[in-house]
Formats: structure tokens, C-alpha cells, sequence
């Protein structure tokens, strides 16, 4: 663990417990050794909040624009970013990615492919399904329940983990990657569902 990421996580958790206050419910569900958690993405805030909430070091894809000059690329690495190109992804982004896994990290991904306003939206990416299916990594869902705004008050609801079959022999077909996705799909909008359900009962 580098010095500097742990320096970084330390100065930020207060600060930004204060301007993000937000109720994390289910960190039972959270995996020690390899996962992929996959979240809704609402705004640029979304990957500080997940590094910072969690004392435990994550790895993330990021666009490649965020990491365009020497010191965000710099700072930004320190994080554990990688960075992706969301137009086509190249051959060193999976590798990096691969390597997380198989380190027995954890590795973050917005299966979207970008900010949506309007809470999780239905295009969903095959990424994150393509990295479970060559690794066996569990899938573990997030739901930010509000898009995060300064000083408004926010839930984090970690699902349960979405486990692949290992008893299975598994390839990364289209089928593959397809049911995959629509399993994530699925459990991340009954996340929604059933907050929308409980918040109506109130």
C-alpha cells in the first residue's frame, strides 16, 4: 500500500463525509479478496465518494479525459485509476483490469458507460460482465439512491453479490456477456425498485 494513497483517503474522509453526507446500508455485502462492484453513475462525484466511503484500496475505470495531463494522470494513478477509452476500449486497459482481479483486488466499474441523470439507466455495458466471466469474480451491485449534491443528504445501498457458477464452464460469448448483463441489469433496478417501494410506505 503506498503512502500517499492512504494520505489521500485520511485528509478526504471528513470533508467529504461532511459535504456528501450519506447512509451507506448492506457493507455486509462486501467482499474481501477479488470483486467488481458495479454502480449507477450520476455525476463526477460518484468514484471520490466510493474511494473515499471505503477503507480498503479499490481500483477504477476512469475516462482517459480525466487522466489527459501529467499531474491528474499522476494523481489519479496514485488512486487507482485506469484509464479507459469509452469509444474503444484498448488492450491495456483489459490487461490492467485483469491483473486487479486476478491480484485478488477490487476493481470499480460504471457499467453504463457515463454520467445519466436520471438515476440507473437500462444501457447497460458489457465490461464488467466480460471480467467476471474470465475471472469468477463476484459482481456486487451499488445504488446511489440521489444523484450527489453538496450538502443533501444520501443513501448507498451495496447489494448482494452476484456470484458466477464456477462449476460451469463459462466463455465470453454474446449470449454469455448478454445474460450476464441483463442479471446486473436486473438486481440493480430491483435495488431501485424496492427503495421506491419502502420510501412510497413512508
Amino acid at each position: 500500500m503506498n503512502i500517499l494513497f492512504w494520505f489521500l483517503k485520511i485528509i478526504t474522509y471528513i470533508p467529504i463525509r461532511i459535504m456528501y453526507p450519506t447512509i451507506i446500508k448492506g457493507k455486509k455485502n462486501l467482499i474481501k479478496g477479488k470483486s467488481i462492484i458495479v454502480g449507477n453513475h450520476q455525476s463526477n462525484a460518484d468514484p471520490i465518494l466510493i474511494f473515499t466511503f471505503f477503507w480498503r484500496k479499490m481500483n477504477y475505470l476512469a475516462k482517459k479525459e480525466l487522466m489527459s495531463n501529467k499531474l491528474s494522470n499522476w494523481f489519479l494513478s496514485k488512486m487507482g485509476c485506469i484509464p479507459v477509452n469509452r469509444q474503444n476500449v484498448d488492450l491495456s486497459t483489459i490487461k490492467s483490469s485483469l491483473k486487479v482481479l486476478k491480484d485478488d483486488k477490487t476493481l470499480v466499474i460504471f457499467p453504463e458507460g457515463g454520467r445519466r441523470e436520471n438515476s440507473f439507466s437500462e444501457d447497460i455495458k458489457n465490461g464488467a460482465s466480460m471480467f467476471a466471466l474470465k475471472t469468477n469474480a463476484p459482481i456486487v451491485p451499488m445504488y446511489f439512491v440521489k444523484k450527489p449534491r453538496l450538502f443533501r443528504f444520501n443513501k448507498l445501498i451495496i447489494g448482494e453479490p452476484i456470484y458466477i457458477d464456477t462449476n460451469t464452464p463459462h466463455d465470453t460469448s454474446k449470449d454469455n456477456l448478454t445474460l450476464l448483463s441483463e442479471k446486473i441489469e436486473k438486481t440493480m433496478l430491483d435495488m431501485k425498485e424496492k427503495y421506491t417501494k419502502q420510501k412510497s410506505k413512508k
